[in-house]
């Protein structure tokens, strides 16, 4: 009869009673276990000077068709490698699953047609929004980002892609979708079996492939169990388990091209299986999930967001990502190729040495950025251009226009994971990295009250019902700010008043003395 919160204060008096640590664990109760945030690291919105509880509007996500995330909408500094700016995003205070334990919170990077409407523009946008305040942004100048993985380790590249990172040609296709980032799929096989077997009838229409989403936030391969109703003649998860084994590469065929998909990338070591999974009821289509971006370089092209562009290549495994240190979040001169920087291999990661710092001190900065964007300009972008897809020609006009790394940790062959700041000063959070999202939001204490903080943000347009439902909705810093609001404007009308009258009297007080001279005079 309690609910959710009567089973949550039953797991805390549980966790008293035995001597649990307070910090994090999932304890079980009934069937499903209950989540701690305590393990998280906390944004803190009092300790920031910039931060703005945005009023009347909420934050409340399901995640995955299990996690349900709910708090409160904030404006606030939000950097990234090394661009920021000032955007909205959630905060949240409550979440009722344990697949967030220990993880401060969720960066979606998907377009704004997947948006929610309280945050209508991506993290990835605002940070390549030149319509922000000047005063509070370093953006970037180039809307593509990429994504480079290892077995244990990636990065991400900001303003376009290190053309080392991949063998062969980039190959460019464009989405078939405004939400997601989907690519049309017209084969899989695998040991000469072809596995997307289309219907004479759905061929004839001219149905010829199934949309294929890249998505970061899938750990594996996810194929549909069904003929997609008559599209197929077998189901291609049914298909793969009758002729699966080891040692055997995968061939996807994205707009024309045959890309491999090696053995050692779809089969987990850590689990020693395979990581295939079938697709949610419903939905007809392939998930292209962490096998496929450890496999690929992946290029999203966002300069035309109502037509974006995808770039596929096949990763160099000689490519050696950037050193941790290069491209830490709160660095403001982050990473930038070729820099000056001496490599050396270790492990899968590198690192600068003394002659490198050195080096690259002594070298003209600015000068050295101009010839970096030259060449990536004619390596990097003229493909594109070649293929017709509308990809724009770079002009640099003033701005940081420069290839930046930033890096990401890859949990265990199935997560990816990057470091952001928020706030004034920076606090920093690790949160997970989706593709196949586009809401950012992280774990926050809840908002601080007006007497402590005193930004608020107030939307330029209230929803209708707000004002009645206002005391209800509002709770903490709306009810004190509405106070104050609503005294001052009883202030500010007696005060009105108060001048009106004093006017009115002086007025009348005039025109009674000039009607006595008056009379005076007659008299006379």
């Amino acid at each position: 009869p309690l609910g959710d919160r009567g089973v949550f204060l039953a797991a805390t008096v549980l966790a008293s009673l035995l001597g649990l640590a307070w910090g994090g664990e999932v304890i079980q109760v009934g069937q499903e276990p209950t989540f701690f945030m305590n393990e998280t690291h906390k944004f803190h919105p009092a300790q920031s000077l910039s931060f703005a509880h945005v009023l009347f509007v909420g934050f409340s996500l399901t995640y995955a068709d299990t996690a349900r995330l709910r708090g409160y909408i904030a404006q606030d500094v939000v950097q990234v490698g090394r661009y920021y700016a000032k955007t909205k995003f959630g905060c949240i205070t409550q979440c009722d699953s344990a697949d967030f334990d220990g993880i401060d919170g969720i960066l979606g990077l998907g377009m704004p047609d997947a948006a929610m409407a309280s945050i209508p523009e991506p993290l990835f946008f605002a940070l390549s929004d030149e319509t922000g305040d000047p005063a509070n942004q370093y953006i970037l100048r180039r809307r593509i980002f990429t994504l480079v993985s290892t077995d244990g380790a990636a990065e991400l590249h900001l303003g376009g892609y290190d053309p080392h990172a991949f063998t062969g040609s980039m190959h460019y296709v464009k989405t078939t979708s405004n939400a997601e980032y989907s690519v049309p799929i017209t084969s899989i096989t695998f040991d000469g079996h072809e596995l997307l077997n289309f219907a004479t009838a759905a061929q004839a229409k001219g149905k010829i492939s199934i949309p294929g989403i890249l998505d970061s936030g899938t750990s594996c391969l996810v194929l549909p169990d069904s003929v997609l109703g008559g599209l197929l003649l077998e189901p291609p998860y049914t298909r793969l388990m009758n002729v699966i084994k080891r040692d055997v590469p995968f061939y996807i065929s994205v707009g024309g091209h045959q890309l491999e998909i090696p053995f050692a990338n779809w089969w987990l070591d850590p689990n020693d299986r395979p990581c295939i999974q079938t697709a949610p009821a419903g939905f007809e289509g392939v998930l292209l999930g962490d096998v496929v971006f450890r496999s690929l370089v992946v290029v999203f092209d966002l300069s035309h967001p109502r037509a974006p562009v995808i770039g596929l290549a096949p990763r160099n495994p000689a490519y050696m990502l950037v050193d941790a240190a290069c491209g830490h979040v709160n660095d403001f001169k982050g990473c930038v190729a070729f820099g000056g920087v001496s490599k050396h291999p270790v492990g899968k990661r590198t690192v600068r040495t003394s002659e490198g710092r050195r080096k690259q001190k002594h070298n003209r900065f600015l000068s050295r950025a101009t010839a970096q964007l030259d060449w990536l300009k004619k390596k990097a972008m003229q493909p594109a251009n070649e293929q017709k897809l509308g990809v724009p020609r770079l002009d640099p006009s003033g701005g940081d226009t420069l290839l930046t790394k930033v890096p990401v940790d890859f949990f265990e062959e199935t997560q990816f994971f990057i470091n952001v700041s928020l706030g004034t000063p920076r606090q920093t959070s690790t949160v997970i990295l989706d593709t196949g999202s586009s809401v950012f939001g992280v774990f926050c204490d809840p908002a601080p009250s007006a007497h402590k903080h005193s930004h608020i943000y107030l939307p330029h347009f209230i929803p209708s019902g707000m004002l009645q439902q206002g005391w209800e909705r509002v709770r903490g810093t709306g009810e004190s700010v509405v106070a104050a609001v609503a005294t001052l404007m009883v202030a500010g009308l007696m005060l009105v008043m108060t001048i009106r009258g004093a006017r009115y009297l002086r007025s009348r007080r005039g025109s009674t003395d000039d009607a006595d001279e008056v009379g005076a005079d007659a008299i006379l």
